[in-house]
């Protein structure tokens, strides 16, 4: 039962009522009311109850008074008046007298995530997956942390539907699905201690041949099945605008994942080497900028019909994660034709939900053990090289390039001319041979003997890049 007890007003004798400010903020802060602090000009209001931190706004603080008030005490009288002068008392001047708490920090460990849901918590390491209650959790966390799902353990042990799913999209490959869980529980860890600064980023297996952008295989589906986990924002990766899209304005301290979906093809991958090195900043429309440092910063996901260009080299590759998804699922053959249901909706059995919760803790669990575990390419080596030299180079290149033999560079160029009928000029050659080069990982070398111009690209036995 709410104490009756908490006055903020006074009544003289004449009846007449005043509201004291003071006291209004000293009730607001028993009601867990509080600011925290993102930056030296910008505060967000939060409030703190039975362990759990939201974000808040006036009209929750005027909801509060305006409940305790009719509801609790049944005051007309104070109510009146306190709505006659609601923007004065609830204004940004008095919220700067709230007091001032620590932003919670319940982001995950570096050998442990965490999964909260509406009865209890899960805990995942490397060795196992623990269910707790409540009681046991010693630290706030923030309230859109907890899934709307109460988890139990599966009853049986089959397969569930969504790892049937994404086996299909690891062609039915142990090994490929086995990579896919390391990749999806790499961005189910909300932590970035363990030294893997990538993005993640999806292809379709047959991405780029013949001409053609592929799609609808199932790679929108994985990030929303991680917005069922985590916090995530879902970008249209068409609509980015080079030099103007890192406003961020949809981004908050509890995103974990950003996610571009379909990412525009003229977007350079460099321009998200800050987002992962770094860090963000998040631009609120009509407020000051706040800065998302690295180590709590999201991490990135990246989904696209064409191979993400980027500067090349190992600052470039570093920050990549890539693996093609299978070509098993079409606009004319769907999840749904498969299984006969959509996933996530609300027509989908709990038995299910808990199948695929477990699925994505136990991914969390691989990853915490293995690492991102890399899949084998299926045709990422091609539809690169095809996609910064000619559709028809990279297959010439396989059967014209002698590694580690010293070749005449213009004898090359002009038979691929003859071939194909394709107007190449000698420094546009050379840069493709460059590209094939690190393509297959070798080194690429050029000298001038006897006036000809001759190309080496060596490598070692074991195809490994010879320094």
């Amino acid at each position: 039962m709410e104490d009756k007890n908490k006055i903020f007003w006074t009544t003289d004798e004449k009846e007449k009522i005043k509201i004291e400010q003071s006291k209004i903020v000293m009730y607001l802060e028993e009601k867990g009311f509080a600011k925290v602090k993102l930056s030296d000009e910008q505060y967000m209001l939060v409030r703190l109850k039975n362990n759990r931190i939201r974000k808040t706004a006036i009209e929750e603080m005027a909801d509060i008074i305006k409940h305790y008030l009719l509801d609790v005490l049944g005051n007309d009288a104070v109510y009146e008046v306190f709505a006659k002068g609601v923007t004065t008392y609830l204004n940004k001047g008095k919220f700067s007298l709230l007091k001032t708490v620590d932003l919670v920090e319940d982001r995950d460990e570096r050998d442990l995530a965490r999964f909260f849901f509406k009865n209890v918590f899960c805990e995942i390491t490397k060795n196992g997956i623990k269910v707790k209650p409540y009681s046991e959790l010693e630290f706030p966390i923030w309230e859109n942390r907890i899934l709307d799902f109460e988890f139990k353990m599966p009853k049986n042990k089959t397969k569930g539907q969504f790892e049937a799913f994404c086996l299909y999209l690891a062609k039915e490959d142990e090994l490929r699905l086995e990579a896919m869980r390391s990749f999806l529980g790499y961005l189910l860890h909300r932590n970035k201690d363990r030294g893997e600064d990538k993005a993640v980023i999806l292809y379709d297996e047959n991405m780029g041949l013949k001409g053609q952008a592929n799609g609808r295989t199932g790679k929108t589906l994985l990030s929303q099945a991680i917005s069922k986990c985590k916090q995530v924002e879902i970008f249209d990766g068409k609509e980015i605008k080079i030099g103007s899209w890192f406003k961020n304005q949809r981004i908050d301290l509890t995103t974990d994942l950003i996610v571009y979906d379909d990412l525009n093809k003229n977007v350079s991958f460099e321009k998200f080497f800050p987002m992962i090195s770094t860090g963000i900043e998040v631009e609120k429309k009509h407020k000051a900028s706040f800065y998302i440092p690295k180590e709590k910063s999201p991490k990135l996901l990246i989904s696209s019909n064409y191979v993400v260009t980027g500067p090349g080299g190992n600052s470039d590759m570093g920050r990549r994660y890539e693996y093609e998804i299978a070509n098993y699922f079409t606009a004319d053959y769907t999840p749904k034709d498969k299984f006969g249901v959509m996933f996530f909706d609300s027509y989908w059995p709990n038995e299910e939900w808990s199948k695929f919760y477990l699925f994505m803790m136990q991914s969390v669990q691989l990853y915490l053990k293995k690492g991102l575990v890399k899949a084998e390419d299926i045709n990422l080596r091609k539809s690169r090289l095809t996609s910064s030299t000619h559709p028809e180079f990279f297959e010439y290149a396989n059967d014209y390039v002698q590694t580690n033999t010293w070749q005449n560079k213009r004898d090359f160029e002009n038979l691929f001319k003859e071939a194909y009928s394709v107007d190449v000029t000698a420094h546009k050659m050379y840069k493709w041979l460059e590209n094939y080069s690190n393509n297959i990982g070798g080194n690429f070398e050029t000298k001038s003997q006897n006036s000809e111009y001759l190309f080496k690209i060596e490598k070692g036995n074991d195809g490994a890049r010879v320094d």
